[in-house]
């Protein structure tokens, strides 16, 4: 999908390993990518998006995951409802950037995070792009 739209991913290098629920991360990254490819900003000559996160957990058990993406960003006035079911910010925008959805993604991600005792937050510029944080608790980590 992201070959496909001229979207580069990168994931830094470094990053943990972590103790988790793998299929409730997995959606929570499978959504928060998808959404990042499909609302890539066509009018960029350089379309990315990068995963990255501090390479150690914190001695308290946490660690944040960021997800960044130079696309079209979420209008200001929308923003509050970016995690409702159903909500779409682009719609208007489907069969220009020829895609589909039904508003679920985001909240979905907020579905697992919660499941996970996790907290998600994200911000958005217009025309920039979106950045979202997971930070997930006692996570644990493996030795290196």
């Amino acid at each position: 999908m992201a070959e496909a739209r001229g979207v580069a991913i990168t994931i830094a290098d470094g990053l943990p390993s972590i103790t988790i629920e793998v299929a409730r991360l997995e959606l929570i990254l499978l959504n928060l990518l998808s959404n990042g490819i499909k609302y890539s900003d066509p009018a960029k000559a350089v379309r990315y998006i990068e995963v990255g996160g501090d390479p150690t957990v914190a001695a308290d058990g946490s660690w944040t995951i960021s997800i960044r993406d130079n696309g079209l960003g979420v209008p200001h006035e929308l923003q509050p409802a970016i995690f409702d079911r159903f909500f779409r910010a682009h719609e208007h925008l489907d069969t220009k950037l020829g895609v589909s959805g039904s508003g679920l993604g985001l909240s979905i991600v907020v579905d697992c995070v919660d499941a996970l005792g996790a907290a998600i937050g994200f911000e958005s510029e217009p025309g920039q792009g979106t950045t979202f944080r997971v930070t997930f608790q006692n996570v644990g980590s493996d030795p290196p």
